[in-house]
């Protein structure tokens, strides 16, 4: 299935564009609204009160018949859609992933995770631009912690 970038963010639940591992491979990812289960018209979101949404709301309500859902519940269901560029040097290739909304732990910290279509490697969108020290020392080709690769191994290394 092909990924089909959005038109406008009105419709769109969760929309990031950044870079993965220190402006090596970017990514756009989005979440689309899901159509109410009810009434089959409206999209869920989240509720609004004097115009403006409730960002920090517990729940997911159509505008159109007043159906809600928890946001857990709710989110469980919703898929990511993703456009990248491998950050790994031996890769480096653009691809394209639908995975679901869920934010799991990638090296400690809680994102989407997905993989490189092409390479197999893991890949992550954190919450609030904290890319893991960890995952750009391994996209760097450098030694990671608890790693047993010592630093006398590389023949390019020249500090002494």
């Amino acid at each position: 299935m092909a990924v089909k970038m959005p038109e406008s963010i009105d419709n769109l639940v969760y929309f990031s564009r950044r870079t993965l591992a220190d402006d090596k491979g970017r990514a756009i990812a989005w979440t689309r609204k899901a159509t109410c289960c009810r009434c089959k018209n409206g999209l869920m979101g989240k509720p609004v009160e004097n115009g403006k949404v409730k960002v920090r709301a517990a729940e997911y309500v159509c505008p159109k018949c007043g159906h809600s859902e928890p946001k857990k519940e709710h989110e469980a269901s919703l898929t990511t859609e993703i456009i990248y560029d491998c950050p790994f040097p031996k890769c480096g290739k653009h691809g394209e992933a639908i995975v679901p909304f869920a934010r799991k732990s990638f090296y400690g910290k809680k994102a989407i995770v997905f993989s490189c279509a092409a390479c197999g490697e893991k890949l992550g969108i954190t919450k609030k631009l904290a890319s893991p020290k960890d995952f750009i020392a391994k996209v760097n080709g450098k030694a990671q912690k608890g790693s047993s690769k010592a630093d006398d191994d590389d023949p390019d290394d020249d500090d002494f």
